[in-house]
Formats: C-alpha cells, sequence, structure tokens
C-alpha cells in the first residue's frame, strides 16, 4: 500500500497528500527532518487530526515501540512518553 499523492501545478511534481495536508495545518511548508505519523496507521487517512507531525528520531522512536505492542509486548516506561508524543498511542 502506498501513500496517496496528488500533482502540484506550481512546481509540477506529484507530493504525498499527507504532507501537503500537515503543511497547510501548520500554516507553513514541513522541514528536513520533519516527519508526518498517521495516528490510526492507515497510510490512506491524511484527515488533519489523523496527522501529527514529528521529528524523524522522535517517529522512529514510536514505531518502534507501536511494533513492539503490535507484537503483544506491552508499554513500558509510559511516564517517560512526552505529552507531545502521547496522542500516538492506545492506551
Amino acid at each position: 500500500m502506498s501513500y496517496p499523492q496528488i500533482y502540484n501545478r506550481e512546481t509540477k511534481r506529484m507530493e504525498y497528500l499527507h504532507r501537503v495536508v500537515a503543511a497547510r495545518q501548520l500554516g507553513r511548508p514541513l522541514e528536513p527532518g520533519e516527519v508526518v505519523h498517521h495516528l490510526n496507521g492507515d497510510k490512506k487517512d491524511a484527515r488533519p487530526e489523523n496527522l501529527l507531525v514529528l521529528q524523524a528520531d522522535e517517529h522512529i522512536w514510536v514505531e518502534w515501540l507501536l511494533r513492539r505492542w503490535r507484537q503483544g509486548q506491552p508499554f513500558l516506561l509510559q511516564d517517560a512518553i512526552p505529552e507531545n508524543l502521547k496522542t500516538c498511542f492506545p492506551m
């Protein structure tokens, strides 16, 4: 499954819909190193309330913890999860 794309007439390039929506939501272009995380895990769901812009290292950590949880392992150190990342986890 791939991410939906849309055509940008100004740049004459295809862009990922979730990145366009997230940039519009922020009111600025995404910066290098920013990653858009889908809160419900559905790559095709680009609703603003389903998207969270994270730094690349934060996203790696979130995905690692979610992968462990999907494999049946409990969340460890729940108190150590920063407030801005708590929406990523089904607690």
